[in-house]
Parts: C-alpha cells; sequence; structure tokens
C-alpha cells in the first residue's frame, strides 16, 4: 500500500484480527487511503524565492487538466524561475496567472495537458469532529521525488477569526475550517484540504496566528470561497490580474517617507537614498543604504516593484518590510502615513 513519505502520521491497514498478540491494542484500518489515492497525483510541490524568514518551497493543488495550479500567494511566486514539480517528478516553469489579494490566493499555469486535477466540491456538509486530510511538502522532506505528507485530523470548528501573519493582518474576513491536523507549518500552505473520501473542500491557508493567543492556527480556505477566484477570467502568463479587480482609493497616497536611489535608466535595485525626518520610515529605523528587498512578504527586485507595491498600500495600514543591511536581513514593521499635500 503506498504511503505518503515521510509518514507524519503513521496511516496503516492491518487490522485487529492479523495482532499476534492479544495484548497489543488493534490497529484501526486506514479510513483515509481513499482520500491520498485521489489527491496524490494532483498535488504539486513548488520551489521559488525566498527572502529572509520566508521560505522558498510550498505545495499547490492541480485545478484543471490543462496545468493550472492554486495555491496562496507569498513572495515564493516572486521570481521568473518558479518550478513546479509533479507527483510523477516531471519538472515545469511556472507563471502567476492570476492573483486574489484579500484571500491570499495565487492561480499559477504550467505547459501540461492531460493531466489529474480536482474540483472544489461543497463543505457545507462537513461538521465539527468530521474526519479531514490535510497535504503538503511539509518542511521541504519531499525535496526529490518522494511523495508529500498528509496529516489525518478533523474539522474543529467553522468560523470567521481574527488572524495575523506574522505581526501582519490578513485582509480576509470570511469563514475558515479550522482543523486539528497539524498543517501550520513551513510548506503546507497552498495544499488541499479534503474530506476522508478525498473531495476538496478547502485550500490550506498562509501560516498566520490567532490575534488573541498568539498561537498559530491551522486551518484551510473553504471551497466556497475558492469558486469565485477559479471562475475569473482566465489572463494571458504575461500579464498578472487581481481577482476580484482593487479599488484603490485616489483621495489618499500612501507615504513610507523613502527616497531611492534612481539615477540612470537601467532597472535598479531598491537601495533607499535618503529617509525623511519624522516619517514612518524614520521612526521604524530604517537608514540610506539599505536594500528594500520585501514588502508584507512580495519581492521588491527593482525600483519598480517598490513604486508598484507602495501604490497599493493604504494610509493606516500596517506592514513589514524586509531590508538587507551589510550582510543582515532584517524586517521592520511600520504603519503607512498619508502623503503630504
Amino acid at each position: 500500500m503506498p504511503l505518503a513519505f515521510p509518514a507524519l502520521l503513521l496511516l496503516l491497514s492491518t487490522t485487529a484480527s492479523e495482532s499476534r498478540d492479544s495484548n497489543v491494542p488493534p490497529v484501526l484500518p486506514n479510513v483515509v487511503q481513499p482520500a491520498i489515492d485521489r489527491a496524490l497525483p494532483t498535488v504539486v510541490k513548488l520551489y521559488g524565492a525566498a527572502i529572509g524568514a520566508a521560505h522558498g518551497y510550498g505545495t499547490g493543488v492541480l485545478v484543471s487538466a490543462d496545468g493550472l495550479i492554486l495555491t496562496v500567494d507569498s513572495i515564493l511566486l516572486d521570481t521568473s524561475n518558479l518550478r513546479a514539480i509533479l507527483s510523477d517528478g516531471r519538472r515545469f516553469r511556472a507563471e502567476v496567472v492570476r492573483r486574489d489579494p484579500i484571500r491570499e490566493l495565487a492561480l499559477l499555469k504550467i505547459d501540461a495537458n492531460r493531466l489529474p486535477f480536482l474540483a472544489p466540491e461543497p463543505s457545507e456538509s462537513l461538521q465539527p469532529g468530521d474526519g479531514v486530510v490535510a497535504a503538503g511538502n511539509c518542511f521541504k522532506v519531499a525535496e526529490g521525488e518522494e511523495q508529500v505528507s498528509f496529516m489525518h485530523g478533523v474539522l474543529s470548528v467553522r468560523a470567521s477569526l481574527e488572524l495575523r501573519r506574522r505581526t501582519q493582518p490578513l485582509d480576509y474576513a470570511g469563514q475558515l475550517l479550522v482543523i486539528d491536523a497539524i498543517s501550520g507549518n513551513p510548506g503546507m500552505p497552498g495544499g488541499p484540504l479534503l474530506d476522508t473520501q478525498g473531495h476538496f473542500i478547502g485550500l490550506l491557508g498562509p501560516l498566520a496566528e490567532a490575534g488573541e493567543t498568539n498561537t498559530r492556527l491551522n486551518f484551510a480556505i473553504p471551497s466556497e470561497e475558492l469558486k469565485p477566484f477559479l471562475g475569473g477570467p482566465r489572463t494571458p502568463t504575461s500579464a498578472v490580474a487581481e481577482w476580484p479587480p482593487r479599488r484603490i482609493d485616489r483621495t489618499t497616497r500612501p507615504y513610507l517617507g523613502i527616497k531611492l536611489f534612481k539615477l540612470g535608466y537601467q532597472k535598479k535595485a531598491a537601495f533607499i537614498d535618503k529617509v525623511a525626518p519624522g516619517s514612518p520610515a524614520d521612526e521604524a529605523g530604517l537608514k540610506p543604504d539599505d536594500l528594500i528587498v520585501a514588502i508584507n512578504d512580495r519581492r521588491v527586485g527593482t525600483i519598480d516593484d517598490f513604486d508598484h507595491l507602495l501604490a497599493e498600500l493604504r494610509p493606516g495600514q500596517r506592514i513589514r518590510i524586509t531590508l538587507k543591511r551589510a550582510d543582515a536581513v532584517e524586517n521592520v514593521d511600520l504603519t503607512v502615513a498619508e502623503a503630504p499635500k
């Protein structure tokens, strides 16, 4: 019987009759093997960008026969060398075709056809205590052709929760499937959550903490929230679209108090030239010659990247800037201000 490697949960099919020692408790049948068999061919290992504490590996799930992969949006995807490895070991270059900044979802595309896939199925019938199975590339242990890890647990509660990713609040305020399977580990976000029959009922969410208890939460975004995103228009791989389209308030402009080096016409890295006294950047301790490499875990490779991400921010928003100072990578939190008029 094929087992997920490594076996974080030991899934055995031995029955009580197979036990030779009557003093040994019987081993329960493997009731989740149907879910593993159905999901395994559709789970994708992803490898991409890594900055500071942001991991350069994760998980996705095939959602169409022609190579669409659903995952969570993260800095992992902000690279020109994003790679997807299928369960049979085949490797593809992947491109981002759509993002949802609220639910933190992303849709990728690889050049392949006739692939096995999972379509989201209703999760409303799932009740607290019902069994669930989570799949993903936990801790990057399945780096080669090894199978991803599967974890068996139950649905704890379906609820709307106040969450934050590290110190940043998550904008999504909809329903979540809170589970007791330990899925809140690096590499797991973006993997499928299944019921015990292998129905795709949710997507494992980004690493997040419960706002009031400071504890990492194991949760998934329910399938009902995934369908509208997957139903959006298919965008050419050369252009990344947000879905739903973001409405930007043009009456106020975000302000950090940072001026970057902008000499010459080549694409330049986002080195800080000046920091305005008393600005959010000044109060947070940013300094000239710091190199900005990410904003809210989204990669900043050039000044254009910085300007694009800055335009998406809103006054009053709490953000995290990842920067390189000398040989050290640091994270700095600050609150976006409104640009002086």
